[in-house]
């Protein structure tokens, strides 16, 4: 188990499974993006025997069920299509409901009635962010799996651990109560945002072409971008409100640092609403264009 933090979750249910107590349907909650995933996952590989990731995400015993592409719940007819597969003879299966809070009232009725009564030998496994969220009546049927979140120590432990430190997963990792990323680790992984930062300070007092920066960091992938100006406004955002300068705090400066938490809320907000829409305008010198024009307004905002 790779994430230190849930070795305590994974015991617990490595015991259910030796001694043939794994109830129908366990839920595993706690706050987004602390490894519920991986905590079904590796679950699912003990109960089902399997070696490695790539064994289990081949194994036709382990089914997944999320939302699709575009879609903000998990369809009824995603469980019924399960619910015609499901009765098909296996010694052994788990089913693992992925961000299940996604679950409407129509899925997750249909859903009881297969936990209610499942094929001998099978499992399910729900994910969730937001407990609250499950039917009382899949509640009361399932046992519940409650996640710490993890310690400083433990995520720069997991950042080690990693070969490549996706951007993406850096930014969702910083959601947690991690208050200290080395200067050092931010400096060696993340070189593209000083970079940008340096670049940008040139775009504010108008020595560089807005265009020319745009097209130079267009051939980026432009959510990356986006990510790590949220991971850096989200960490700095902690040190005012908690009036406690993070080592991050102290160790980064950028046109962000010297924002007041007025103008941080603003610039996240904007951020965040570009996000949304970079399938719509699916040009990244178009985006980055529209960032700069947001920063050199912040720079004259008092």
């Amino acid at each position: 188990m790779k994430h230190k933090w849930l070795v305590e979750n994974f015991d617990y249910a490595k015991n259910l499974i030796d001694d043939n107590k794994l109830p129908n349907c366990l839920i595993i909650t706690g706050n987004k993006s602390i490894g519920k995933k991986d905590l079904a996952k590796e679950i699912s590989k003990y109960y089902l025997g399997s070696s490695s990731d790539y064994d289990i995400e081949n194994n036709v015993n382990y089914k997944i069920i999320k939302s699709e592409d575009g879609s903000k719940i998990i369809k009824v007819d995603q469980i019924r299509e399960l619910l015609e597969k499901i009765y098909l003879k296996s010694d052994k299966r788990i089913v693992f409901i992925q961000d299940a809070e996604k679950l409407n009232v129509n899925s997750s009725n249909s859903l009881l009635k297969i936990i209610e009564e499942p094929p001998l030998g099978t499992k399910f496994i729900i994910a969730t962010a937001k407990i609250s969220s499950i039917i009382p009546t899949i509640r009361s049927r399932s046992t519940v799996l409650k996640c710490n979140n993890p310690s400083n120590d433990d995520i720069n432990s997991y950042f080690n651990y990693l070969d490549e430190i996706d951007i993406d997963n850096y930014y969702v990792l910083s959601n947690l109560n991690n208050k200290n990323v080395s200067s050092k680790f931010y400096e060696d992984k993340f070189s593209l945002i000083n970079d940008f930062f340096y670049d940008m300070e040139d775009v504010i007092t108008s020595s560089e072409n807005i265009i020319n920066f745009s097209k130079k960091f267009s051939v980026y992938k432009i959510e990356h971008i986006i990510n790590i100006l949220l991971f850096i406004i989200i960490n700095f955002q902690k040190a005012k409100i908690l009036d406690n300068n993070t080592k991050f705090y102290e160790n980064n400066n950028n046109a962000i640092k010297d924002y007041n938490s007025k103008k941080l809320n603003f610039i996240y907000d904007k951020l965040i609403n570009i996000k949304k829409n970079i399938d719509i305008i699916q040009n990244n010198e178009t985006i980055l264009f529209s960032i700069c024009i947001l920063f050199k307004k912040l720079s004259k905002a008092n």
